[in-house]
């Protein structure tokens, strides 16, 4: 009898998505072998669900209270010296599939060890480039998108199919599981935004019903604007009854509100590029996109808040048969990016 497979599951904790991401698969990992996780950064908002046996700080972005990338803050945040100490101490050689959800720390140490790793991230859809780009790119964030998390292979999402490595969605199953329902209010999340701003901007439309949620433990009303504090309960039943999300342009949560049949609007971080490609992707499926969330663009806000509800887009719930294919690929030997045998598109 085989023994368990020894599996190392490492993630950014600096966005909702990844955590999201980890909720959904991890659990998949573990009906497989013991799965020892691993989350670097402190950016989230969503609990996890799974005990954490490595947490580190990693490398992560700091923004203003305006959305956009703070870069003096973030070169001061990340802690260099504890990041190649991290590195070396990581004892990523005891595991037999290692799993990296665009995180540096392990990338590079797996590198460092010889570990054949495998990327499984939407990030790693941009490894492609048939994924959307600006038509000018930005040569120093193309390069942080290759090299901020290697691995020897590498399994991207996108919206879309991009390229031979590049799957569908993973579509959570608590959200497969929810009945939604339009009961005309608006989802806002948009975390790198100060919550009062946000609610200032969303007071010029009085006929419109908002639920913001927000980073930190602040809680209020105005007018026609809620702002309470994020969770995951509290946002997902928010989102199963809203008409419409209006989030930054992440990757998981425009997915998962196309999935439910809302409208979506995506406002990318300022100065991140990968939010602005994952914008120009989202266009792509007929989601709303805007530069800036400010009184500069109410106008295509109104038309946003105007439209009608979009036709349904459905992506089939494969992660199951993903992760027993890596599974599959890791006892057999194989490269474990192999993914011919899916048929997801």
């Amino acid at each position: 009898m085989n023994q368990p497979l020894k599996i190392l599951y490492a993630f950014q904790g600096t966005g909702n998505g990844h955590v999201a991401r980890a909720r959904d698969l991890i659990p998949r990992f573990a009906a497989h072998g013991t799965v020892d996780v691993l989350i670097a950064g402190t950016e989230s908002n969503l609990d996890v669900g799974v005990p954490i046996r490595y947490n580190l700080h990693g490398l992560t972005m700091v923004y203003d209270k305006h959305g956009a990338v703070s870069y003096w803050r973030s070169l001061w945040n990340n802690k260099l010296v504890r990041f190649c100490f991290d590195i070396l101490r990581l004892p990523v050689k005891k595991y037999d599939l290692v799993i990296i959800d665009f995180e540096a720390v392990t990338s590079y140490a797996c590198k460092l060890r010889g570990v054949k790793a495998l990327q499984l991230s939407h990030q790693a859809a941009y490894l492609s480039s048939g994924s959307p780009r600006p038509s000018k790119k930005i040569w120093h964030w193309e390069w942080v998108l290759r090299n901020m998390s290697p691995a020897a292979y590498a399994i991207g999402f996108h919206f879309q199919s991009y390229g031979t490595k590049v799957l569908p969605p993973i579509i959570r199953a608590e959200i497969r599981s929810l009945k939604p329902k339009d009961m005309g209010h608006y989802t806002v999340y948009l975390p790198s935004y100060d919550s009062g701003f946000i609610a200032r901007i969303l007071q010029s439309f009085p006929d419109q019903s908002f639920q913001v949620f927000s980073k930190d433990k602040t809680r209020f009303e105005q007018e026609n604007v809620s702002v309470k504090p994020v969770n995951i309960l509290g946002f997902m039943e928010s989102l199963r009854t809203c008409r419409g999300l209006i989030c930054g342009a992440g990757f998981e949560a425009p997915a998962e509100a196309v999935h439910l049949g809302k409208k979506v609007m995506v406002i990318p971080i300022k100065g991140q590029y990968e939010q602005l490609c994952n914008g120009l992707a989202a266009e792509k499926i007929g989601l709303k996109m805007i530069p800036e969330f400010s009184e500069k663009f109410k106008p295509e806000i109104d038309i946003f808040l105007s439209a009608p509800l979009p036709e349904l887009i459905t992506w089939p719930d494969y992660a199951t048969e993903l992760v027993n294919n890596i599974i599959k690929n890791t006892e057999k030997g194989v490269p474990l990016d192999d993914i011919s045998s899916l048929q997801v598109w």
